[in-house]
């Protein structure tokens, strides 16, 4: 169990890109990016956590146990990835359809972490992390480097095994057994390198508010995702669903912001993301923003916030619980579209549609939607993309716009010509 000392410093080093070669020399090396600018490293020897019993006891025994320095947002805590398939521990939900490649739950405790703000790094968490954050940034001065790091692609599926599940949601929608249903399909690729020039080039090029790296062993996961899935902040919870999308062309915007498609699918999602946080917030608390349309690197996205206030007696991991898998990533009502995803997807998503991120030890947590999402093993990776279906989806349509949400990242793979 954590001790109850934490220390805070500010460091001199590098930038972030020459301390993420050094870190890669670290045990399970941990990156993770936050909407307001900051990159929260970290690394550390701990096992992985086992599914949720597990969790609930390392998180809420330490809860009281430690308090973090003035808005650091990691001072020791859990951190990593909770696969799609994990949600059978918090949702009544089928279990995997086949083995995955990577562990099920890569959440492993952590005693601190590095942040870097601007022009140095602040570190926190115990007094033995301090010193080894000292050494890794004495190591990194000159440890910035430059290789290309390109993957090849292997075949992909026909695109007709896609096209068909996208049918069957339709007819299923029509029949009135559901609303929405998220529809996925993996791209294969192979390499030797290892992942961080693949994360770089992403951040360098195709920049996500949640960008995220985790290595373990020979395996590890690259996260290029726009979605929160939740945040905690003291006593405030929030979620923010995105559907619709669009690639940055002339009118895009405006022809997102206007579709009365992309609007309903939209408010369908907000629902149920209401209904998830009622689980674990006061009574009348909930509440959700106005629809946006924000702007990323390559495309357009539609989003909305949706909030409330976390009952006295819960906690970040309930929070967490309440609503995972997240609801703009399964479908609606939310477990008959895991069942239908169960049923047509060839293959078990993994961590795609899980969620990355972390659990402090004072209670917060922030977490994405892991989508744009790659998940390596040895040589061999695996990219899943895909689509929320409708009742006036267009399976051609929704083909292509699976598309556009990998060419960020088959670009930064295959070199910046490559497209699907």
């Amino acid at each position: 169990m954590p001790g109850s000392v934490v220390c805070s410093e500010r460091l001199e080093g590098p930038a972030p890109n020459g301390v993420l070669w050094a870190l890669l020399e670290r045990p399970n090396p941990v990156v993770f990016d936050t909407p307001n600018g900051r990159t929260i490293l970290s690394f550390g020897s701990a096992p992985l956590l086992e599914p949720r019993d597990s969790l609930e006891a390392e998180i809420r025994g330490a809860l009281a146990a430690r308090q973090s320095p003035g808005g650091h947002p990691f001072a020791g805590g859990v951190m990593g990835y909770v696969s799609y398939e994990s949600g059978r521990f918090f949702e009544r939900m089928p279990g995997a359809r086949g083995p995955l490649p990577i562990p099920e739950f890569g959440l492993r405790r952590y005693e601190g972490s590095l942040v870097f703000e601007e022009d140095h790094w602040w570190v926190a968490g115990s007094e033995r992390f301090l010193e080894e954050a000292r050494a890794l940034l004495r190591q990194a001065t000159c440890q910035e480097q430059s290789t290309p790091g390109l993957w090849t692609k292997e075949p992909e599926p026909p695109p007709e095994e896609f096209l068909r599940a996208v049918e069957e949601v339709l007819g299923r929608i029509s029949r009135g057994d559901c609303y929405q249903v998220n529809v996925a399909r993996r791209l294969g690729f192979r390499s030797t390198s290892s992942l961080l020039p693949l994360f770089l080039r992403l951040r360098d090029h195709h920049p996500a508010r949640f960008g995220a790296l985790v290595v373990s062993g020979d395996s590890g996961v690259v996260s290029n995702s726009p979605e929160l899935f939740l945040r905690v902040t003291e006593n405030e919870v929030e979620t923010v669903p995105i559907k619709g999308t669009r690639p940055k062309e002339p009118n895009a915007h405006e022809e997102l912001l206007a579709s009365e498609k992309e609007r309903a699918e939209l408010t369908m999602i907000v629902d149920m993301a209401r209904n998830d946080l009622a689980r674990c917030c006061d009574p009348g608390s909930v509440r959700t923003g106005e629809r946006e349309v924000v702007e990323l690197p390559s495309l357009f996205h539609a989003q909305q916030r949706v909030s409330g206030r976390l009952r006295s007696e819960l906690d970040a991991v309930d929070a967490f619980a309440s609503c995972f898998p997240p609801a703009s990533v399964t479908g609606a009502p939310k477990v008959k579209a895991m069942e239908l995803i169960r049923e047509l997807e060839p293959v078990p998503r993994g961590v795609y549609t899980g969620a990355i991120g972390y659990f402090s030890d004072h209670g917060d947590a922030c977490f994405s939607v892991a989508i744009r999402t790659l998940v390596a093993r040895g040589s061999q990776a695996w990219l899943h993309v895909g689509s929320g279906i409708v009742a006036d989806s267009l399976p051609a349509e929704e083909l292509a716009e699976s598309g556009w949400k990998a060419n960020a990242f088959v670009k930064a793979l295959l070199g910046r010509d490559a497209a699907l």
